[in-house]
């Protein structure tokens, strides 16, 4: 199994989650997608590139997808474009994002890079283009939340997913960052049958 890694708004390859994961992980083909998460329309076709590109040199092989905040919207998108993602992991997901994101139109500076960057009216807008529908769901997910998010409203991802094929776990405490990864691993290693 391909294990492709989608970080979250105003992140990067280099962040604590990405990292961690694929120390834990190893030693699956871990892949970080690097790619402009403030750009909906650039980063699904960036995102989309890798995908090709995997599908294309291992035909017929699973793809699990992990994503992180708005990597798990990107992630809930793709899974019901690509039948060769098999499975699903979201580490609070921002799967309604434009509330929270709407104070982010404007210039910005990435939390990992340091680097500069805008996100504007026009992109925030973009990120609707990607909302899909429950009916839609099918691939298994595994939704990992912290109860005390004060970026995204956790109950909204919970509710979403409560019917679907996957797990849902909701963790006491924590933030946006995911304070239980550590403890998440071994959940996440079991869903994707390590």
């Amino acid at each position: 199994m391909k294990i492709l890694y989608l970080h979250g708004f105003s992140s990067a390859p280099a962040s604590h989650k990405a990292q961690r994961l694929r120390q834990a992980l190893a030693p699956a083909d871990f892949i970080i997608a690097d790619y402009p998460s403030h750009q909906p329309r650039r980063a699904i076709a960036a995102i989309e590139t890798i995908l090709d590109s995997l599908t294309s040199d291992y035909p017929g092989k699973g793809i699990a997808v992990v994503g992180s905040s708005l990597g798990g919207y990107y992630a809930q998108y793709l899974a019901s474009e690509y039948p060769q993602i098999d499975k699903v992991v979201m580490l609070n997901p921002a799967l309604d994002p434009q509330p929270p994101l709407q104070s982010w139109i404007g210039k910005n500076t990435n939390m990992i890079t340091g680097e500069p960057f805008t996100f504007s009216h026009e992109e925030w807008e973009q990120l609707a283009d990607y909302d899909i529908d429950t009916a839609r769901i099918t691939t298994p997910t595994l939704l990992l939340v912290d109860e005390k998010d004060e970026v995204i409203d956790p109950t909204f991802a919970v509710n979403k997913y409560r019917s679907l094929p996957g797990k849902t776990v909701l963790y006491p405490g924590g933030h946006h960052s995911f304070a239980h990864l550590d403890e998440a691993i071994p959940e996440i290693k079991t869903f994707l049958s390590f």
